[in-house]
């Protein structure tokens, strides 16, 4: 047990110490310029900051399984894209109005509303294939280049504002990495929205999807704003939707054609499942009158039944899906959450392991294996899980909120603060980290070894809470 506590201090360790290394990219316009401005590691380093901040001060929906699937989405379009280092981290916001953004470090955000104004996938993945063309054109450090500050503190500003932007759903600040609050108003690039354009037309056809659904899209966007009237949001101030940008979009398919994927069944369920996600119990009701019969309805409807609590319906319903996609994991894995919610432990277990010896080490099953048994108090078994999973998730603050937790439930204390410590940090507490991080060397004070490797972090994290304290 000690040796393991050792191995995971060194790892945590290892994350504090991650600075993205510096590389090249060809940019257009402006060449070398950048490196005098902003250097790539210093808007990483920023970036990092801000994903804390927005995780802090955002509400995110936290589901294993929209979250994988937008994750492994993301990847599939970023390896097409031209973003240097494709190593990226997703939110997905807690909030059903059109937005996206992108911010140095690879950090992509999704509110649920993208889901519901996309028709397809391929018109979802126009507007990621969008977002990592800001990141792989650089301009966040372009805009501070071309502004009067040239700094990084000016590049920290304009992501502080993103935030702000996120957390409050105001116009009064920054939406999308690329327009900038000046003296009050929102001003915007062209030359930055052309460029993404085009560079998110490229990417979009080299992942394979019909480049037509880009201005598709678009057209859903200004049939969006047309009906927001004065509540315009966010993203769509700062991706203003012009006739000429439909045009040109019109005209590379018509130049470039490619008619790709447009849609899949998985993307299908995946936006009938955020929906329900961002479906209160009072809009129930409403929703069941207007649910279909595709199988993407009945999906839907079957997760309606399960928050009805009428299990025995929902498992009916997506056996029968099951039947008709036999190798469909959403469905399965949909399946093993609603016999754990129901209480059926032994079912769960069984399902879910079945499923594990085949998909090994699934997030969303094993999340689900995790919970399944912390519903029958097995903490210990829970915490074996929970931290498999976080060997390949570390910075996942609900997972490390849902281990610290069942850590405490099996009296892990020393567990418990030192996790707990994490879940803090990656939320931008500082100082709550710092005093989880000194409770945790107070009871490891007879293990110099561990108390020493606890020592270090504190020292660590010590440089971040000044600065906040001078940020607030």
């Amino acid at each position: 047990m000690i040796k393991k506590t050792i191995l995971i201090l060194q790892l945590i360790l290892i994350s504090f110490y991650s600075p993205g290394q510096e590389s090249s990219i060809e940019l257009p316009l402006i060449g070398d310029r950048l490196s005098g401005a902003v250097s790539q590691t210093e808007e990483e380093a920023l970036g990092r900051q801000f994903l804390r901040d927005l995780k802090r001060e955002s509400a995110i929906l936290y589901d294993p399984i929209v979250q994988e699937w937008t994750e492994l989405f993301i990847y599939k379009i970023g390896e097409q894209s031209k973003v240097s280092k494709k190593a990226f981290e997703l939110l997905v916001i807690e909030d059903n109005t059109l937005n996206a953004f992108a911010a140095p470090g690879g950090i992509i955000g999704v509110n649920a509303g993208l889901f519901k104004y996309s028709d397809n996938e391929a018109q979802f993945a126009s507007v990621i294939a969008h977002e990592l063309a800001h990141l792989s054109q650089r301009h966040f450090a372009r805009q501070i280049l071309e502004g009067s500050d040239r700094s990084n503190q000016s590049l920290a500003t304009v992501l502080a504002s993103i935030v702000v932007a996120v957390a409050t759903n105001s116009p009064a600040a920054v939406i999308g990495g690329q327009g900038i609050l000046a003296a009050q108003q929102l001003r915007f690039s062209r030359l930055y929205e052309t460029e993404a354009d085009r560079e998110g037309y490229v990417t979009l056809q080299k992942a394979g999807y019909d480049t037509v659904q880009m201005s598709e899209m678009f057209k859903n966007m200004q049939e969006v704003r047309r009906l927001s009237g004065d509540n315009i949001p966010e993203f769509l101030l700062t991706h203003p939707i012009t006739t000429r940008r439909i045009t040109e979009s019109r005209e590379r398919a018509r130049e470039y054609p490619s008619p790709g994927t447009v849609d899949s069944f998985n993307f299908q369920l995946i936006k009938k499942r955020v929906e329900f996600l961002m479906t209160d119990n009072l809009s129930i009701r409403s929703i069941e009158k207007e649910i279909g019969e595709n199988d993407e309805d009945i999906y839907l409807r079957a997760l309606i039944e399960k928050k009805k609590l009428n299990f025995t319906r929902s498992i009916e319903l997506l056996k029968g899906l099951e039947e008709k996609h036999p190798d469909n994991l959403i469905i399965k894995t949909s399946i093993a959450e609603i016999y754990t919610e129901s209480g059926n432990i032994r079912k769960s277990k069984d399902y879910t392991n079945k499923l594990l010896s085949v998909s090994l080490g699934n997030y969303p099953l094993s999340y689900n294996l995790a919970n399944a048994h912390i519903l029958e108090e097995n903490y210990v078994a829970a915490e074996q899980v929970l931290e498999d999973i976080k060997f390949y998730r570390p910075v996942d603050i609900n997972l490390l909120k849902d281990l610290s937790q069942v850590q405490r439930n099996s009296n892990n204390m020393l567990g418990y603060h030192l996790t707990n410590s994490e879940f803090l940090f990656y939320s931008g507490r500082y100082e709550e980290a710092l005093r989880d991080l000194q409770e945790a060397r107070r009871i490891a004070r007879n293990n110099f070894k561990i108390r020493e490797i606890i020592t270090e972090r504190i020292l660590i994290l010590q440089s971040y809470v000044q600065p906040a304290r001078r940020r607030s």
